[in-house]
C-alpha cells in the first residue's frame, strides 16, 4: 500500500469511528465582490464566482459558458497566443496586481515564462542588469527510472531531500552505478548507496543557467532549511530583490537562496498542479490544446486561483470545451480486477469528482477510488456449478487425436 492511501484510510478511520464531526465548506469565498473597486468590477468578480460555482459542483458546460459569456475565454491563433498573454500580464503588471500564468505542459510553462520575462525587460519593470545564476532543473522520473542509467543526462546531478545514511538533505552528487537493489551515488568523493525503497528521497536534475534581475519571479522546486535559517517549500512563488556577489538570491521577503539551494525555475508560469493552492488577483490560462492535458478535474483547479478575474487564451474555443468536460479520473488496477461497473455509476462519480475537487485533488481521487471499489465487492457474486455426466470408476473418454 502507497504511503498515500494509506494516509488517506487513516484519516477515513479517524472519520467513521473517532467521533470527529467532520465539517465542510460550502461557500466559495475566494472570488469575493466586496474587492471590486467600482460597481462594473464588482459585477465581473460576482459572475465569476457563478463559473467557479458550477465548475465546483461539476457543471463543466456550464462553468464554460459562463466563463466564454463574460469575454473571459479568447480565441487567437497558437502563433499569437504568447504574446498575447504577454500583454495581458503586463497590463495587470502595470496596476500591481498579483498574476499568475497556468500552462498546461512543462513545454508551455518554459514558453510562457521566457515570452513574459521579454515583454517585462523590455518594459522596465525588471531591473536593469541581468545576472546569471546557476540552477537546477529537476527530470521527472519514476522510481523504475532512477534505476536504469538509460534516463540519466551525461552531466545529471542527483539531489538528496532527504537523509540516506551520511548524505544530508540538499547534499549533491553524481550517478556512479547501478546495482542489483540500489543505486551507488557519488557525494564528495565518498560513495552512498541509496536502496530502491528510498529512491523517492532523490531528484535527478540537469544545471541550467538563468538570467535574474531585480523583481524577477522565481519558483521554489524543493523542501528545505536554508543555510540562512529560514525554510522554503516547494511550489512557493517568490520575488527576487537582488544577486549578490557570491551567487546568493536575496528575496523581497527577506531570505537568501545560498548556493547550497538551486532548486528553482523562472516562476511567472506554472503547471495545473502546480497551481493548487495559489491565490492570486488574476490568472491567466494558456491552453496548449493537448487533450490529454486538460479535463474536469484540472479545469477547476486552474480557474479558481484567481480573487479578481480570469482570462483564458485558446487557439479552439470548440476543443478546449470538449476538453473540459472529460473527466481525468484515472482507475487503479484493482479497480479493474473486482469486476465490472455499470457506466452509469462511473458516470455519476465523474459529476462528484469535480464537486469534491473543492477538498484538494488527493482527496477527491482517493474517495471516489474507495467508493467505486466498495460498490464492486457489494455485487453479487456468479455461482458455476459443474455437471458429473460419468459414473464412479468410469474414465474420463478422451477427446482429440485417436491413434
Amino acid at each position: 500500500m502507497s504511503a498515500r492511501n494509506s494516509w488517506f484510510l487513516q484519516c477515513l478511520a479517524i472519520e467513521r469511528h473517532a467521533g470527529v464531526k467532520p465539517v465542510e465548506l460550502h461557500k466559495i469565498r475566494r472570488q469575493d465582490p466586496a474587492l471590486g473597486r467600482d460597481h462594473e468590477e464588482r459585477k465581473r468578480i460576482r459572475l465569476y464566482r457563478k463559473a467557479v460555482e458550477a465548475a465546483a459542483a461539476g457543471k463543466l458546460g456550464d462553468s464554460f459558458e459562463r466563463l466564454d459569456k463574460m469575454g473571459a475565454i479568447v480565441a487567437c491563433g497558437i502563433g499569437e497566443q504568447a504574446d498575447k498573454l504577454a500583454d495581458e500580464y503586463l497590463r495587470l503588471a502595470e496596476q500591481n496586481a498579483s498574476v499568475v500564468v497556468v500552462s498546461q505542459t512543462w513545454g508551455e510553462v518554459h514558453r510562457v515564462n521566457s515570452r513574459v520575462r521579454e515583454a517585462l525587460k523590455a518594459k522596465g519593470l525588471l531591473g536593469g542588469a541581468d545576472s546569471a545564476v546557476q540552477a537546477l532543473e529537476r527530470i521527472d522520473l519514476t522510481n523504475a527510472q532512477k534505476r536504469d542509467e538509460r534516463f540519466y543526462p551525461p552531466e545529471a546531478v542527483i539531489v538528496f531531500n532527504q537523509k540516506v545514511r551520511d548524505a544530508a538533505p540538499g547534499a549533491k552528487g553524481k550517478l556512479a552505478g547501478i546495482l542489483k537493489s540500489s543505486v551507488l551515488v557519488e557525494v564528495g568523493g565518498k560513495f552512498v548507496t541509496v536502496s530502491n525503497r528510498l529512491l523517492d528521497r532523490l531528484s535527478i536534475c540537469h544545471a541550467r543557467e538563468l538570467s535574474v534581475a531585480n523583481g524577477d519571479r522565481l519558483n521554489l522546486k524543493a523542501n528545505r532549511k536554508l543555510a540562512s535559517g529560514g525554510r522554503v517549500t516547494n511550489g512557493e512563488l517568490v520575488t527576487v530583490k537582488s544577486v549578490r556577489a557570491d551567487g546568493g538570491v536575496e528575496l523581497t521577503d527577506g531570505r537568501v537562496l545560498d548556493q547550497s539551494f538551486r532548486e528553482f525555475l523562472p516562476g511567472y508560469a506554472v503547471t495545473s498542479y502546480g497551481s493548487q493552492g495559489k491565490t492570486v488577483d488574476y490568472v491567466l490560462f494558456s491552453d496548449s490544446t493537448v487533450k490529454p492535458a486538460t479535463n474536469a478535474q484540472q479545469w477547476y483547479v486552474t480557474i479558481s486561483r484567481g480573487r479578481r478575474g480570469i482570462r483564458i487564451f485558446t487557439p479552439d474555443k470548440q476543443q478546449l470545451r470538449e476538453n473540459v468536460t472529460r473527466s481525468g479520473h484515472r482507475p487503479l488496477a484493482m479497480e479493474f480486477a473486482t469486476g465490472f461497473v455499470p457506466r452509469r455509476r462511473l458516470l455519476l462519480w465523474d459529476r462528484l469528482h469535480g464537486y469534491l475537487l473543492r477538498f484538494g485533488r488527493r482527496a477527491a481521487d482517493n474517495i471516489c477510488r474507495l467508493k467505486m471499489a466498495q460498490s464492486n465487492h457489494h455485487q453479487p457474486t456468479q455461482k458455476h456449478e459443474h455437471k458429473v455426466t460419468r459414473k464412479l470408476g468410469q474414465r474420463p473418454t478422451s477427446k482429440g487425436i485417436t491413434h
